[in-house]
């Protein structure tokens, strides 16, 4: 969960009128989604009951405090763990450079003149059983997975280099991202408001995994999800 406007003078910083305009415009934002997301937080995220992950903003314990968050379930964190050992092990077995390099790829289009990269296609490498570095690494999650090696718990993080109110990175240990499991999580952290890492750690087998693969997130207003989900 990388931190989103590193350029920018961190919130603590800047003026007392900037920080209260910021505040105001997040306070209004969730005030409108209050229908729909009770008047706790605020996404630009669609929400369908299933999230693994979400980014939003809410309101701290006095003004002009909030939180720029990024939430994910303790499954999500796990399933980017197991993912990426399965890359790390694929770059040990096949180093990066013997992938084709989109400069070696790069040719002089005749017609226009101009320099084109065509589509790449992926390679299959002997060492990869005849598979594509992708195919290999996605056929590692299983036995990375099920050989318990890796364990996940709850925890989160304030990083107030942010531009935008204080950052927020919480692994929260619910099944999915909901508006309900999202609000209780910002109850539980209001009472502290500090850095918080659980001793209860746990793993999980490949089959307890809801989803694996990149998981997307529509970017959409609340107020616009049922229009979104009738398009889809």
């Amino acid at each position: 969960m990388p931190e989103r406007s590193p350029q920018r003078v961190p919130f603590a910083k800047r003026s007392r009128t900037s920080q209260k305009r910021a505040h105001w415009d997040v306070l209004q934002r969730i005030q409108r989604a209050a229908p729909v997301l009770g008047g706790r937080f605020y996404t630009h995220h669609g929400m369908h009951g299933k999230n693994g992950w979400l980014d939003g903003y809410f309101l701290g314990m006095s003004k002009p405090i909030f939180y720029n968050f990024s939430f994910q379930t303790v499954t999500y964190a796990y399933k980017e763990l197991v993912e990426d050992r399965a890359w790390k092990r694929s770059y040990e077995l096949v180093p990066e450079d013997r992938d084709p390099s989109i400069f070696a790829r790069t040719v002089k289009d005749p017609v226009s003149g101009r320099y084109v990269t065509p589509p790449y296609e992926p390679v299959c490498y002997q060492e990869f059983d005849g598979m594509t570095r992708l195919a290999w690494a996605q056929a590692q999650n299983e036995q990375i997975s099920d050989s318990a090696e890796i364990y996940v718990g709850e925890s989160w993080t304030l990083h107030r280099d942010y531009g935008s109110g204080i950052g927020l990175h919480a692994t929260i240990d619910v099944p999915f991202l909901t508006v309900d499991t999202a609000n209780g999580f910002i109850d539980r952290f209001l009472q502290s408001q500090v850095d918080y890492k659980s001793r209860g750690l746990r793993t999980f087998r490949f089959d307890k995994i809801p989803r694996w693969g990149i998981e997307t997130n529509s970017v959409c207003d609340p107020l616009d999800w049922d229009a979104e989900v009738a398009q889809s």
